[in-house]
């Protein structure tokens, strides 16, 4: 009998989550619909509730984190365009896990990050930002041009109809021990790593 209502409870909370996160992107849509003139200030917006629910969709290694309450650290390397789309996610839970936005930090900060943002000023330092965030379990997200062809985790890229997309790089993910939800998967093109990238 408990373990009926204990899988129910479960099952119940499981579903208000996912409840909860559509609701929330619903409201982040909602904002962005206020920049339609500004297109660049709407993309950013998705950018932001798309990397909410990667917190929430990626599970870490269990000794990722020190205890049960220990922050996702959400990291930027370089000069984001990001402007205030992220103030609708700073403060947030994922999975009941406070989430801490870091701007503009350095590369020896990388390997305390879960999540790294590489902004499009860090090109030229790619290929060493991604070797060290390789020795962790670090999600890798970029809007760098052919960035999951070049080992990133996550590509974001604009459509010629102006609709924000995914690459994942899902051989690079595992790599990294992270496993990935297939909600994500599912709205993501699928690609692989190719060598004549590397310099």
């Amino acid at each position: 009998m408990n373990y009926k209502k204990n899988n129910f409870l479960y099952r119940l909370k499981y579903r208000l989550s996912i409840l909860s996160a559509l609701i929330f992107v619903i409201m982040l849509n909602q904002s962005a619909i206020l920049y339609a003139g500004d297109l660049q200030a709407k993309e950013y917006f998705l950018k932001s509730a798309f990397l909410y629910n990667f917190a929430r969709l990626v599970d870490w290694p269990s000794n990722t984190f020190k205890t049960s309450m220990s922050p996702i650290r959400l990291c930027f390397i370089g000069n984001d365009s990001f402007d205030n789309a992220l103030q609708a996610i700073q403060n947030k839970k994922a999975n009941s896990r406070p989430l801490i936005i870091k701007r503009n930090i350095a590369v020896s900060e990388i390997p305390h990050c879960q999540i790294l943002f590489i902004n499009q000023s860090e090109e030229d330092n790619l290929y060493n930002i991604l070797d060290i965030s390789a020795q962790y379990p670090i999600l890798t997200v970029s809007d760098l041009a052919d960035f999951a062809h070049k080992s990133g985790h996550i590509h974001f890229f604009v459509k010629k109809n102006n609709t924000l997309s995914l690459e994942v790089n899902l051989d690079a993910i595992k790599q990294a021990n992270l496993q990935i939800s297939s909600r994500i998967l599912s709205l993501a093109k699928i690609v692989k790593s190719t060598e004549d990238f590397r310099p």
